[in-house]
């Protein structure tokens, strides 16, 4: 819409007979103020509006007349109920959002939601809007002709459309609140002690007391203050479902549920809010609040990155607080644990080193790209799962793991001073450091000769040609600077990244649905198994399903992204530091050892840098999930720069190797951010 000048719009409302809305939209236009302006919470234009409008009351007179006509009499009830409430089917609400972004909404001619759509069309209005000087608006207020709340009669449309929003609110939030995925979260307020029974009730008594007037609308009437107090309980119940989330699990649906609760509780608070007469203050104070409650409202049915960030917040908590756990067995604390790690990961190299040698062999299979897509995912995947299951370690399984539970870190450092705060993070980073240094050294050491010794083995028994033909290929896949090693290595660490997503929300669902004593109590089992073996079948589940599934399907990943590169030809494929060490051994005894410095230095360089590039891009992304899920800003990576900076010059060896005397400090738990 074009930008007209202030005194121009006013002349033609003040012309203007009819009730379209298109001039009051381009009056906001013109008062809307730039970026600068609402950074610093100035609105020039607005004061410039409100000046003009004292000097000169032809034009005063002209947009009162044009706004009474537009609002007389019209309902508003459904900007409270409806406008910006999230649906409990997350994707079709996204869709509409999606929707309503690129063709907007039009609500029905006469409306204020219509209204309201037309004139703040754009997101950032609500923004503005909010930020108003309550004086400013008042003012604007009266000199429109506008009446405060106080002076509401009963009959009048502003109190029975209020009224009609909060009856209609209290019975959606009830429906909600009674579901039975909702009171699983909180059996102990399966009863009549719930305090959506009492708010209910409250509530009813009290639309009732207001239409016939043996109550008032002041706030100092005891069913008032028993509404909010109510109000307060029932979040307090939300809040309980959420702790009690780490015990029994959470469903997206469920998620859903909760939140839309909590914005209807928003909802119902500002309409009694908005009902409410305080004889001591000015109730045009409260018909300024409602109508930029009712400018929020109508805005946040467009806001795509707000609706995404409340809906998947709090799963994004359940899924990193489960993969954590596991996290928790990556950080190594003294020498034992260090030679541990060492020692599991010189198991997971040797299995890796076979997986290596049969993805060789299975490239000369004559098949479709489909099959090799599914030799190869399932050559990652019983590595991976083998792996898992012999408790051997694969080095870029653990960055996905350990972000949770640094973010615990950070999460119970919030009520500590700064510096005890950060001296343990700084602690937990140089544990998880060598850790990490230590998984990658014992895959590579034996992945590599595992890989020799295979090669020659298959040499002597089928000839050395597989390797002979592979070995230039092999060879400068490592290569970082004149192939695509490092993307394909941060495509890996993408898949690292989901790997752990699926491990978290595998057991957050295991825990929701009671899958284990589903298992334990299943009819047809008890006819078949003991007691004792379904109970040790439903605990091998409970500790390893998501184990299983997410390295199944980190397999899949792996193995099938080069396929749907070639179909879609684009140059896609992964590089693991394990992988590629097994790679380099197999390239080297095809070409018979007879390779170049360069050859080799770069070898060891692109295996250096996969590794390297593999841990970061995983480890960044879940590092940022679970600062979101634990609604800690991203600046606090600054804080963590800072901390191991210092420790690094404090203990540099440290990060490489445990000291024999380092200061005790157990692990956070991932659930809970207490040690």
């Amino acid at each position: 819409m074009r930008r007209v000048p202030v005194r121009e719009t006013l002349k033609a409302i003040a012309a203007y007979p009819g009730d379209e809305v298109d001039l009051l939209a381009q009056l906001v236009v013109a008062i809307r103020p730039g970026r600068k302006d609402r950074e610093a919470r100035r609105t020039p234009a607005l004061d410039a509006l409100i000046e003009l409008l004292t000097t000169d009351p032809v034009l005063c007179a002209g947009l009162a007349l044009y706004v009474e006509r537009l609002v007389k009499g019209r309902r508003f009830n459904r900007v409270i109920i409806d406008q910006g409430m999230p649906s409990e089917a997350f994707w079709y609400e996204l869709r509409r959002r999606l929707t309503f972004k690129l063709l907007p909404n039009q609500p029905e001619r006469g409306t204020i939601d219509h209204l309201l759509t037309n004139v703040f069309f754009r997101e950032g209005d609500a923004d503005w809007v909010r930020d108003l000087d309550t004086t400013k608006g008042i003012r604007l207020l009266g000199m429109l002709g506008g009446k405060g709340s106080d002076s509401w009669l009963l009959t009048d449309t502003p109190v029975q459309e209020l009224l009609f929003a909060a009856k209609v609110l209290g019975l959606r939030i009830s429906g909600k609140a009674f579901d039975s995925g909702v009171l699983r979260m909180v059996p102990e307020y399966e009863n009549l002690h719930n305090p959506f029974v009492a708010l209910g009730d409250a509530l009813d008594d009290h639309i009732d007391g207001l239409r016939n007037a043996t109550i008032t609308r002041a706030i100092t009437e005891e069913s008032y203050r028993q509404l909010h107090v109510l109000i307060g309980h029932c979040r307090e119940l939300i809040d309980k479902a959420y702790k009690n989330s780490a015990k029994v699990g959470m469903g997206f649906r469920v998620n859903q549920y909760l939140i839309t609760m909590r914005r209807m509780l928003e909802r119902l608070e500002t309409t009694l809010d908005a009902l409410g007469v305080d004889p001591a203050a000015d109730g045009r104070e409260r018909t300024v609040g409602l109508v930029k409650d009712l400018v929020r409202f109508n805005s946040g049915s467009t806001r795509v990155l707000d609706f995404i960030d409340h809906s998947t917040s709090v799963m994004a908590r359940q899924v990193t607080q489960h993969t954590g756990r596991a996290g928790e067995h990556y950080i190594t604390t003294d020498l034992k644990e260090f030679l541990r790690m060492f020692r599991t990961a010189l198991g997971g190299g040797c299995i890796v080193a076979f997986a290596c040698l049969f993805k060789a062999w299975m490239g000369t299979v004559d098949t479709s790209l489909v099959g090799h897509a599914a030799l190869y995912s399932l050559n990652y995947a019983w590595a991976f799962i083998t792996i898992y299951l012999l408790h051997f370690t694969l080095a870029t399984k653990q960055p996905a793991m350990t972000a949770a539970t640094i973010a615990a870190t950070l999460d119970r450092g919030r009520n500590l001073p700064d510096e005890d705060h950060y001296d343990e993070l700084a602690l937990l980073l140089a544990r998880v450091s060598r850790s990490q240094l230590v998984a990658f050294l014992g895959n590579v050491l034996m992945a590599f000769p595992v890989c020799v010794a295979l090669a020659y083995g298959w040499n002597y028994v089928f000839g050395p040609e597989l390797f002979a033909q592979k070995s230039a290929k092999m060879l400068h896949e490592l290569d970082p600077f004149r192939s695509l090693a490092i993307p394909h290595a941060a495509i890996a660490g993408v898949f690292l990244f989901l790997s752990g997503l699926i491990s978290g929300s595998v057991v957050n669902r295991t825990i929701h649905l009671r899958i284990p004593e589903r298992i334990a109590q299943h009819p047809v089992l008890k006819l078949t198994l003991s007691q004792k073996w379904r109970e040790r079948l439903a605990a091998g589940y409970s500790r390893h399903a998501g184990g299983v599934l997410s390295n199944f399907w980190f397999g899949v990943f792996m193995g099938s992204i080069g396929t749907i590169g070639i179909i879609f030809g684009l140059p896609l494929d992964i590089r693991h530091i394990t992988f590629a060490a097994g790679n380099m051994g197999l390239g080297l005894v095809g070409a018979d050892w007879q390779v170049d410095k360069w050859t080799i230095i770069t070898s060891v360089l692109g295996i250096a840098i996969i590794g390297f590039i593999n841990f970061i891009v995983s480890f960044g992304l879940s590092l940022s999930l679970a600062l979101r899920s634990r609604k800690i800003p991203f600046t606090d990576v600054f804080a963590i720069l800072g901390s191991l900076w210092e420790r690094l010059r404090a203990e540099p060896m440290s990060f490489f190797f445990p000291p024999r005397r380092e200061r005790h400090a157990p692990l956070p738990n991932a659930t809970t951010g207490q040690r």
